[in-house]
């Protein structure tokens, strides 16, 4: 049952003592994910082609439970909502604020929550931005191959 008291103010921040067990959380990201790893690894960013539409990040299965397939998404990157984040977990006020935004493409649909490398009073809703990959010898197929995302010459 919920406690009645957390519903009253949706703007009220909790936050609960304990640590997850987070090390022994086993995640299988399907074969679509690990071509996505690969891709990440390569410096691309992919999908899953259903029909005339891409889904990013990639699923093995469309939304009729047909099998897709993979199919690069390359952008133009949008920011579709953002927050920016001045203390740490532990409540310690951090040296420069972290922008963390949902950032879409607009040739697919999804999105992926990612860094962005900006000032703060700068970042805006559908701000233009690109993904800065690690160097390739650095990379090792995870996603934070991306390093963060960009402001784009448009911006």
């Amino acid at each position: 049952m919920v406690n009645a008291q957390w519903s009253k103010n949706p703007w009220n921040v909790y936050k609960f003592p304990g640590r997850m067990e987070v090390e022994k959380y086993v995640y299988t990201p399907g074969l679509h994910g690990l071509e996505f790893a690969k891709a990440l690894k390569e410096g691309r960013i992919i999908g899953t082609k259903c029909g005339d539409t891409v889904y990013v990040p990639p699923t093995t299965f469309c939304p009729d439970m047909s099998r897709g397939e993979v199919a690069e998404v390359l952008g133009p990157w949008y920011i579709e909502s953002y927050t920016v984040v001045y203390e740490s977990l532990d409540g310690k006020p951090l040296e420069k604020p972290v922008v963390i935004a949902v950032i879409a493409p607009e040739d697919a649909e999804g999105a992926l929550v990612h860094y962005v490398d900006a000032d703060p009073d700068e970042v805006y809703i559908g701000m233009p931005v690109e993904p800065v990959f690690k160097p390739p010898e650095e990379r090792s197929g995870n996603i934070l191959d991306i390093l963060h995302f960009k402001p784009t010459a448009q911006a």
